[in-house]
């Protein structure tokens, strides 16, 4: 059954001359607006109308510690190198990060969760990633030197010794081979490799006053696995022991073992036995290994078991066994004999309900235990079972830290000013993967690091405006009575409203005349006139759903653990839909959850609260039930049957096959879907990404005018799906525009030379498209007839679509009055441009507005600049002249002279000053000004959001407008001619006299 689509008229487009030959004038027009297209984000508009939470990710339990950056100095920094590999400092006393480093960038996948070390009151931090070891700069995050092996970092420690400090350890395995290298302090250079333990599991390297030990999982005849120490010479690296450890079988890996210790001065091995009835502990170096029966006093099940000891030469041998299960928690310290190389237990902590965890630190050579648990802070000394201090947390005492998500581990840094009175600082990850620190009982800020790790985004509307459609909607549906009785209740429930009204009227005219625009930040979540304060939700990989108030500088006003997601899977979203006052989030395989977006309380949504295994869920096109609704799709990627109702149109359903080829699937009236179409790549490529033009995309004109008054009309169509296919053995990269509808190929493209491994991002809107890549670009042939290659360059590409090369011409269809989506449609006329940009881009997208009017322009992602930017569409047109200057007509036009290259005008960065990293997605919508786009960038760390005027903010006035210089201006000029009327009225009767 054919689709008929009724063909608009095309109509003149007219234009009014405003100067007739083109002169000097026109020009400086010309580049008088290209300033506003430059100008994306204005110094009095920086940092208000944009947000930026600059994140490190949750910090990792063994790669976080307080640290004095130099001898010098008093105060402590906080330092991680969390889960996101972001290497960063945070300041205690606020919160903010003083310096950060991405170390995932440039790393391949096989990589350990990395390493970080450091030696109190040392100016440098070591960190370890993949097969990089770097010190840093422990005060501003510079690079001091960095050291890169053969084989992946499996260990890492600094060493301690007397005439060696500083020195750095690394264990790495390469090949099948461990290698232990030994690398100088101040400047990375290697002092020694040694081979050892080939053959065998690298676990750690380890430090103590004298030795270096190498520790590893080796496999006896006839026995499991076991523990194996290699010691090292410190000086010479050569082996000058080796002995193993009978572990009952109980190590498989690095995770079979509680605590690792070292840079102790009785370092200590700590593991369990897979039912935790017994506790092991060796001395590292020796072969004694303590057995301690684990004395569970009320039969719970212990969910884990964590040790905490000091990592410092000149502390007490001392350490915690923190035992905790699913209602209560209690503690076991030991003290370590190092004459004898056993430990024993000291004495017990008690027993207490709910969750809570321990951290040590030292104050000179004693030990010092910060217990944290949602109640109290206590401080206890290692020698004996008193508490020190103890500290009662008050409810609510910071509003940000209401929502506690149970705590996951800490660190602390104690101080004591007389010796027997102490404060705590004690900084807390919680299980949802937030950041907080406490001084005492007092919370101090808190970080939100759940929010690294979104993996899906959605805009979403205050609910009051949609009430008030509604409301409206319901007026105009009835007849006139009704729809004025109707009014009348409306805006009487609204004069409820009106004393709060009155008292804001001093404050908003204060704030006008002061040019101050925060009313759109109230406490209290509603909407503002111009669109601007809008709703983010956005999902993580851990099941973590939050809304983000986007008029309020990105504050965070609910958050809520929708799902468990086991550690080291990520939550597999694959869209989030908003309609009204309900987010849809939509899982691969798994029953959709429904969101009040005000509020985040699950919703029970009927006929979507279940899924058949092995199905996803989709939005339904052309849905006839007035709101959004869904169908599911197979795994194999066939469309199920849609009930009665869902789909009200014949309308085409596109999907992928596990295989790869893309198929297109029919509705024509019925329930059951039927096969169309499908699409299969060149033999050798395989499918990258398909796209289609975003569901927000008005178009305002269906054609373009050119400067001499003639039309090119637009290629415009919904049923366009743009492929990306990439060959990895010919390292080339297709694009194929196809018809939805029939699956006819209506264009197509190849491109050689092209580096797979990168990025190959595109966006789809209204007549064109664009997409860039890495390649080799040719020059031009030269006089000489020899053919030269430029070198390796990042490229974007636009392609704009028309239906016709000839100026005013509709193509075949002009003179029809209808057509069918189903029959054989002419292919679009294509203008292609190249241009060779500065650096790479990882994402693509495109600005929207309300109607469509406001020129576009294009959002780029950049990771090599840490930036987002925004590209005006006019400086990729592929009609710019190529090898000569512009005609008037195309100066008119706004045109002027192709060049290969394009360079990103500072003024182009909507992130101007912030660097923002791990950039997955962007995502736009239109705000009630036409001018103005909100913009919002999420991925694997930061989250940032900001407004963007492709052309200007025309139709709002900025900050730097005086609103008090104005009323000044008419007063003036008002008090200016009630003076001076009567005097010039006097002077024409004068004159009149004496004429």
């Amino acid at each position: 059954m054919a689709m008929h689509i009724p063909r608009s008229e095309a109509k003149a487009l007219a234009y009014v001359r405003i100067m007739q030959p083109p002169s000097l004038a026109l020009l400086v027009s010309f580049f008088c607006i290209l300033i506003p297209l430059a100008a994306s984000v204005f110094a009095d508009e920086a940092y208000r109308i944009d947000y930026h939470h600059l994140l490190l990710g949750s910090p990792q339990r063994n790669t976080t510690f307080f640290h004095r950056p130099s001898a010098t100095s008093k105060a402590s920094l906080l330092y991680t190198l969390s889960e996101k590999l972001v290497l960063g400092a945070v300041n205690p006393k606020d919160g903010a990060v003083v310096w950060r480093q991405w170390l995932k960038e440039g790393q391949k996948e096989d990589y350990d969760k990395g390493y970080l070390k450091a030696l109190d009151c040392e100016p440098t931090v070591v960190s370890a990633v993949g097969n990089t070891v770097s010190a840093w700069d422990a005060a501003d995050g510079k690079l001091v030197w960095a050291w890169a092996g053969d084989g992946t970092v499996r260990g890492l420690e600094v060493l301690s010794i007397e005439g060696l400090k500083g020195d750095v350890i690394v264990a790495s395995e390469a090949a099948g081979k461990n290698i232990v290298t030994r690398l100088e302090a101040s400047s990375g250079n290697v002092v020694w490799h040694a081979t050892v333990a080939s053959g065998d599991t690298p676990i750690a390297v380890l430090a103590s006053p004298t030795n270096i030990y190498f520790l590893s999982l080796h496999t006896p005849p006839l026995l499991g696995l076991n523990p194996r120490y290699t010691t090292l010479d410190v000086l010479t690296g050569k082996q000058t022991a080796q002995a193993s450890l009978n572990a009952e079988g109980v190590t498989t890996s690095k995770d079979s073992f509680l605590y690792i210790g070292s840079n102790a001065a009785a370092p200590v091995l700590v593991w369990t036995d897979h039912a935790f009835k017994h506790l092991k502990i060796n001395v590292i170096g020796g072969k004694h290994i303590t057995s301690v029966n684990i004395v569970n006093k009320e039969k719970e099940d212990i969910q884990s078991i964590s040790v905490h000891a000091p990592r410092t030469i000149t502390a007490q041998p001392h350490f915690l066994v923190h035992y905790q299960t699913a209602v209560s928690h209690w503690a076991e310290v030991y003290h370590v004999d190092i004459a004898s190389g056993s430990a024993k237990k000291a004495y017990d902590l008690p027993r207490i309900g709910g969750l809570g965890t321990f951290s040590a630190s030292t104050i000179d050579a004693k030990v010092y235990f910060t217990r944290n648990t949602e109640s109290e802070v206590s401080l206890t000394s290692s020698v004996s079972h008193g508490i020190l201090s103890r500290w009662p947390i008050q409810p609510n005492s910071n509003a940000a830290a209401a929502e506690t998500g149970g705590i996951a581990h800490a660190v602390s840094e104690v101080v004591s000013k007389d010796g027997s009175s102490f404060s705590a600082r004690s900084a807390l990850t919680l299980h949802n993967g937030n950041w907080e620190l406490f001084r005492n009982s007092e919370i101090i800020w808190i970080r939100p690091e759940s929010l690294a790790g979104v993996i899906a985004a959605a805009w979403a509307d205050i609910p009051a405006e949609k009430d008030l459609a509604k409301e409206l909607a319901v007026e105009s549906h009835t007849n006139v009575l009704s729809a004025y009785i109707h009014r009348v209740k409306r805006h009487t429930q609204d004069l409820k409203h009106f004393p709060a009204w009155l008292q804001k009227i001093p404050s908003r005219v204060v704030g006008s005349f002061m040019g101050d625009s925060s009313g759109t930040e109230d406490a209290i979540l509603r909407p503002d006139g111009f669109g601007f304060r809008k709703i983010a939700i956005v999902a993580t990989e851990k099941g973590r759903v939050m809304a983000i108030d986007a008029g309020a500088q990105g504050a965070i006003f609910w958050g809520i653990d929708t799902v468990n997601i086991p550690l080291d899977t990520k939550w597999n979203v694959t869209s989030i839909e908003v309609e009204d006052d309900r987010a849809t989030i939509l899982v691969a395989g798994e029953p959709p959850i429904v969101l009040e977006t005000m509020t985040g309380k699950k919703v029970l949504s009927g006929a979507t609260n279940s899924l058949e295994p092995g199905r996803y869920l989709v939005p339904a096109p052309a849905c006839s039930q007035g709101s959004q609704c869904y169908m599911t799709i197979q795994a194999d990627g066939t469309p199920d049957p849609v009930p009665a109702g869902v789909i009200s149109k014949p309308t085409t359903v596109v999907t992928r096959r596990p295989s790869g080829e893309v198929v297109g699937w029919a509705y024509s009236g019925g329930l059951e879907p039927s096969f169309a179409w499908e699409f299969s790549p060149q033999p050798g490529e395989e499918i990258q990404s398909l796209i289609t033009r975003p569901r927000h995309d008005p178009v305002a004109s269906i054609g373009r005018a050119l400067g001499d008054r003639n039309v090119l009309y637009k290629y415009l169509s919904q049923n366009l799906v743009l492929i990306t296919a990439v060959s990895l053995a010919a390292s080339t990269v297709s694009i194929y525009l196809l018809d939805s509808v029939t699956g006819h190929i209506l264009y197509t493209t190849t491109h050689s030379d092209i580096d797979t491994s990168k990025p190959i991002p595109a966006t789809f809107a209204e007549n064109w498209f664009a997409y860039s890549l890495f390649s080799d670009p040719s020059l031009p042939v030269s006089a000489a007839g020899n053919t030269t290659s430029s070198p390796k360059a990042n490229q974007l590409v636009i392609t704009e679509l028309y239906e016709s090369s000839i100026v005013n011409d509709r193509g075949p269809l002009g003179s029809a009055t209808n057509f069918s989506s189903l029959s054989l449609l002419p292919l679009p006329h294509a203008l292609s441009a190249a241009y060779i940009i500065p650096a790479g881009i990882s994402h693509l997208t495109t600005t929207s507005t309300l109607q469509g009017i406001t020129p576009r322009a294009i959002l780029a992602t950049v990771p090599s600049l840490s930036a987002l930017i925004s590209i005006p569409l006019p400086f990729l047109s592929p009609r710019r002249p190529v090898g000569r200057d512009p005609t008037s007509a195309e100066q008119e036009e706004g045109l002027f002279r192709y060049l290969p290259q394009l360079d990103f005008n500072p003024q182009w960065t909507i992130s101007h000053k912030r660097e923002v990293i791990g950039v997955q997605g962007v995502l736009s919508c239109p705000t009630k000004m036409e001018s103005t786009s909100a913009v919002m960038a999420w991925g694997e760390v930061d989250f940032f959001g900001t407004r963007v005027s492709p052309i200007g903010a025309f139709d709002t006035l900025g900050r730097g407008f005086s609103r008090l210089q104005l009323v000044g201006t008419v007063v003036a000029l008002g008090a200016g001619t009630a003076l001076l009327g009567p005097m010039v009225k006097r002077k024409q009767i004068n004159v009149m006299w004496t004429a």
